[in-house]
């Protein structure tokens, strides 16, 4: 057996052992020992009460019960509002055609060819005459026949 092969099995074996002894020391390990800085929490049922909290709120704060919080109120500058309106706009749309003049220009003109598109509705009309509209050239229909 290659070198490699006997490293990987061996490495394998090795970590199966090392999950089984963590798992076995999770699930069976002695319950009080804590890690130091860990608080835990537990409710006392002789804290809870049936009484109602009262929460108000002021201009420097809240207070909930007897515990008054003061809270930082930084004041927001309040953007000045322009009644010009009708200026803005007319400089938004001369923006927008010089904009679209730029983008003009960029345009190369195209021409179709081997192309006439049709709506829906002209494309149903042309099947149901077989291929023959108005001021259009005859359609070459071509039924699908089944090859199987």
């Amino acid at each position: 057996m290659d070198s490699y092969f006997t490293f990987a099995i061996v490495l394998t074996v090795l970590y199966v052992v090392y999950y089984a002894v963590v798992i076995v020391q999770d699930v069976y390990g002695k319950k009080g020992t804590d890690k130091p800085g860990e608080e835990i929490f537990e409710l006392d049922p002789e804290d809870i009460k049936e009484e109602s909290v009262k929460v108000s709120e002021n201009e420097t704060g809240f207070s909930i019960g007897n515990e008054k919080y003061d809270t930082e109120a930084q004041p927001t500058a309040v953007p000045p509002q322009d009644n010009n309106t009708d200026q803005r706009e007319e400089a938004a749309l001369k923006r927008f055609e010089r904009l679209k003049a730029k983008v003009e220009e960029q345009l190369e003109d195209t021409e179709r060819f081997l192309s006439d598109p049709m709506t829906a509705e002209e494309m149903y009309k042309a099947m149901i005459s077989k291929g023959r509209l108005d001021n259009r050239p005859e359609l070459a229909w071509r039924p699908v026949k089944d090859k199987l």
